[in-house]
């Protein structure tokens, strides 16, 4: 048994529903019990958004999927845990290079290229993680490389050797041992293989499975009216390879522009006045598929009709906006925090950042509405940075500069810092430099019972977070403020800033406020309203 490009899309998309089926077990299993964007969520909407993808073009090649699917994922990744996925089917991929089918000798070359991939991604790799799964299963495979063997033979070999990996996690990481649990991403990665193998052996998933689009996080700019009106998304079918003119011409008519190039389909997305002209335009170099167009100002979708020649009449009013040395994107929670960046420089906002991470997409999407010649993306959290790296990567056109903050208040620290007279190298460095000058609290709950660092945590706990980890646990959210603030504020202390979230009274926090003043005498106390969700209190300390 071979495995034709058929089988291959039946075993990622069975991958994809048997992760999603499971998303909810593998989010339980996150050692860290803050209300993040969970390992399970960001491992399903990867693969789910990826399949989609695959789904829309027909394959004769294993190869051809294969390089699909490694690029859907990379777009769709979410999240540390989905880069890194994303860097699995990347290395997967380049295992399949000229292959029509894949013979078992083949996939276990396929696994190995995988494992290889997701490891030079990761400067500084962390075993006991989906890493050391892939890593131990791509090892068991290199015994496979001489004879062929039936492919679900093969398979449920490497699914053995990927769960007892698994189950030995926690001699890894010892916070995995002291919360009773395995890795998460370890987990997600073995019920990807056991979709793998369902679909080989024909145990696909009896009802169907609707693969829907995730809505992504909302992508704000600093202005309130919407310039161009229209979403124009559509695929160009063909073989023309010089699209450089056809990439100027449909730039021209707008922003947020995403055009990307895949050997015979271009992908493109525009926001216009003009929809009628970017299809005109696109039409001379093939035929169009999915094509989309959304009145944002409407919110409902409408396909445009016979309106090129008008269309044609008010591109000449359209001015192309001017190009900047610098234009900044900060992905940020909350109205209040969303206005602190603005009010600081930052020209694109990405919504989103603890409940939902924002992809690899969404952060190119955002980079590209940025006219300027230098972007400088604030992340403002470590489950971010991944994803911002990544975006970097797929930019050409301008220098894109990720700052690795890790939460709010080294975001605005960073952007403070930020001098318009310097150059694009200077002002990353010194940017880079502050993050290390400010610490951070954040006060939230628990959203499940664990032990983490020895300390007891139940459901709905008040925690205190001090520079990402765990400081303070208890029933009182005075109490834990406090306790937590003690940790972090000392003889150098100078400024204490209050971000408080959408669920705290004014009063209650303006209270607070007072009694910080009073314990701590020579601290300046600022208070800000951030109106971020899930999060009581963010405090930066200076």
């Amino acid at each position: 048994m071979k495995i034709d490009v058929e089988l291959l899309y039946r075993m990622f998309k069975q991958a994809s529903i048997e992760l999603n089926k499971n998303k909810s077990l593998v989010d339980s299993l996150n050692v860290f019990p803050v209300p993040d964007g969970d390992t399970g969520t960001n491992m399903s909407l990867t693969m789910k958004n990826a399949v989609k993808e695959i789904s829309k073009k027909e394959y004769e090649r294993v190869d051809d999927l294969s390089k699909a699917m490694s690029k859907g994922s990379l777009m769709s990744a979410r999240g540390n845990s989905g880069v890194i996925l994303s860097q699995i089917f990347r290395g997967f991929s380049k295992g399949c290079v000229d292959k029509e089918v894949l013979t078992s000798i083949d996939l276990c070359k396929a696994f190995i290229s995988a494992s290889e991939t997701a490891y030079s991604a990761v400067m500084k790799p962390v075993e006991g993680t989906i890493l050391t799964v892939i890593r131990k299963t791509a090892e068991k495979a290199k015994d496979y490389l001489e004879d062929e063997v039936p492919i679900h033979a093969l398979l449920k070999i490497l699914i053995k050797r990927a769960e007892e990996t698994l189950d030995k996690t926690p001699e890894y990481l010892d916070v995995l041992k002291q919360a009773g649990v395995v890795d998460a991403g370890g987990k997600g990665l073995v019920f990807i293989l056991n979709g793998f193998y369902n679909a080989v052996v024909g145990e696909e998933a009896e009802e169907f499975y609707e693969l829907t689009e995730t809505v992504a996080p909302h992508t704000s700019t600093e202005y309130t009216d919407i310039k161009y009106g229209y979403c124009t998304e559509f695929i160009i079918r063909s073989d023309i390879r010089d699209v450089e003119k056809l990439r100027d011409k449909i730039f021209s008519l707008g922003d947020s522009m995403v055009f990307v190039t895949d050997d015979e389909l271009i992908k493109t997305h525009i926001h216009t006045n003009n929809p009628g002209i970017a299809l005109e335009e696109a039409l001379k170099y093939g035929e169009l598929i999915n094509i989309k167009i959304e009145n944002m100002r409407q919110q409902h979708t409408s396909i445009i009709e016979n309106n090129s020649s008008t269309e044609s009449d008010e591109i000449t009013k359209e001015t192309v906006e001017e190009i900047s040395k610098y234009g900044f994107v900060s992905v940020s929670m909350g109205s209040g925090i969303s206005n602190i960046f603005n009010d600081l420089g930052v020209s694109v906002i990405i919504e989103g950042g603890q409940t939902m991470n924002p992809s690899t997409e969404d952060i190119v999407v955002a980079i590209n509405k940025c006219r300027a010649e230098n972007v400088i993306i604030l992340p403002n959290n470590s489950n971010i940075i991944l994803a911002a790296n990544q975006a970097k990567e797929l930019i050409e056109d301008k220098e894109v500069f990720v700052i690795p903050s890790k939460s709010v208040p080294q975001g605005i620290s960073s952007m403070i810092e930020f001098d318009l007279e310097h150059s694009p190298e200077q002002n990353y460095n010194s940017m880079c430099e502050v993050l290390t000058e400010v610490k951070t609290i954040q006060i939230t709950y628990s959203v499940r019972d664990t032990v983490f660092n020895d300390m007891d945590i139940k459901k709905d706990d008040i925690l205190g977070v001090y520079e990402g980890e765990i400081s303070s646990v208890g029933k009182e959210l005075k109490k834990v403020v406090f306790e937590s603030l003690s940790k972090a504020i000392d003889e150098d202390s100078e400024i204490l800033t209050i971000y408080y979230g959408m669920d705290v009274k004014k009063e209650e926090v303006e209270k607070l406020k007072i009694e910080i003043e009073e314990k701590y005498e020579d601290l300046d106390v600022e208070l800000y309203y951030g109106g971020q969700p899930l999060y009581y209190y963010i405090f930066s300390i200076e």
